[in-house]
């Protein structure tokens, strides 16, 4: 009986480091567009952002054609990842050319999964997943991104529209100058086309826009739909765990982190109750409040002093909890600088990166 439950325990194990192998064996076939963000080589969260919000910078402010107004859509899409039709994924695949075996192989994958629910001691019937890539698996995330790939293959180059992904997670956006109206009702038509084209949906409640300009000449956009439902409008937005506002200032971002790290002074009050080792409480501040207070600052770095010192505060306090002086560690500003060096340095040493654009090199 324990070697059965041995190799059962052992199995989803075994699973994972196969598809990790099938990943690294047919990675060279796989060529998502460069947009996208998630689990793909150099990118990551602060990549996608970095792309975003550096073009909003200077379209609305260092402009040499003068000041613009950026026009964002975020989508949301219903149970994205349960939507996979995996006839259409498949077809996406042989397209892309990858070698038969890992084509079969990933049909194999996806195919002859059942499911079965459990509520209050009673089980449903088994009932086969004719869509949707397993949740939790290795390669489930990259089959999406291959999935939602060609998602801008379909708006008219003519609308001139910024598409960045992270996963799921879409952001459009337009550039609009003095004169000009927005096209982002005609690209989130295209959107909701595609989505119903390829079993998905779009999430009216979920999907907001935001409008971003510093001109008062620039008439702000009409309300955008998806059918029947007004998406709504928003000041501030929550993307990919970066608090951003219209007004393209981080004080929102500053309030909501410094409220997540002050409730997280609780780990260091017990290690000091607990009279753990000063090490200990130490190691808690590196892995529990810091990256809270540091998550994405490459983007919002610069910040004016009084929100520095805000957040500097919580580092002194903490240190004072743990009871070492206020000197012990690097400065937040300081790490936050080396930070951006760290990600300058990686856009630069990447011709791919969608941020090269953006910097000009002298």
């Amino acid at each position: 009986m324990d070697n059965d439950f041995r190799q059962i325990s052992v199995l989803p194990q075994l699973a994972k480091v196969l598809e990790s192998i099938q990943l690294k064996l047919n990675r060279g076939d796989l060529k998502i567009k460069d947009n996208q963000h998630a689990l793909t080589h150099g990118r990551s969260t602060v990549s996608a952002l970095a792309s975003i919000t550096q073009n909003w910078f200077n379209k609305t402010e260092n402009s040499r054609d003068g000041r613009m107004g950026v026009h964002a859509l975020f989508i949301d899409f219903c149970k994205a990842f349960d939507l996979v039709d995996h006839g259409f994924l498949l077809r996406k695949l042989a397209k892309m050319n990858v070698s038969k075996s890992f084509w079969l192989w990933t049909r194999s994958f996806l195919e002859g999964r059942s499911q079965q629910v459990k509520l209050r001691g009673a089980l449903s019937s088994i009932r086969p997943c004719l869509t949707g890539v397993p949740q939790g698996s290795v390669i489930s995330p990259t089959l999406f991104n291959v999935h939602v790939d060609d998602l801008e293959d379909c708006i008219p180059s003519y609308l001139d529209i910024n598409t960045h992904k992270y996963a799921d997670d879409c952001t459009q956006d337009e550039v609009i100058p003095y004169g000009s109206t927005s096209n982002m009702q005609e690209v989130l038509d295209t959107i909701n086309d595609w989505a119903l084209r390829n079993k998905m949906k779009l999430n009216a409640k979920k999907t907001k826009d935001m409008w971003v300009c510093f001109k008062a000449a620039i008439p702000e956009p009409p309300s955008l739909k998806i059918g029947d439902n007004t998406i709504e409008r928003v000041n501030t937005f929550k993307l990919l765990g970066l608090w951003i506002n219209d007004t393209l200032k981080w004080n929102t971002h500053i309030e909501e982190i410094t409220k997540k790290a002050n409730k997280r002074l609780f780990y260091l009050r017990e290690c000091r109750r607990a009279n753990l080792p000063t090490k200990v409480g130490l190691t808690c501040y590196k892995t529990k409040l810091r990256p809270v207070l540091e998550y994405a600052a490459p983007i919002w770095g610069g910040l004016p002093q009084y929100l520095t010192d805000e957040l500097e505060s919580i580092q002194a306090r903490s240190l004072k909890i743990i009871g070492l002086p206020s000197d012990s560690l690097q400065s937040l500003e300081q790490r936050r600088d080396n930070l951006a060096i760290r990600e300058y340095k990686k856009i630069i040493n990447d011709e791919t990166h969608p941020c090269m654009q953006e910097i000009y090199l002298t």
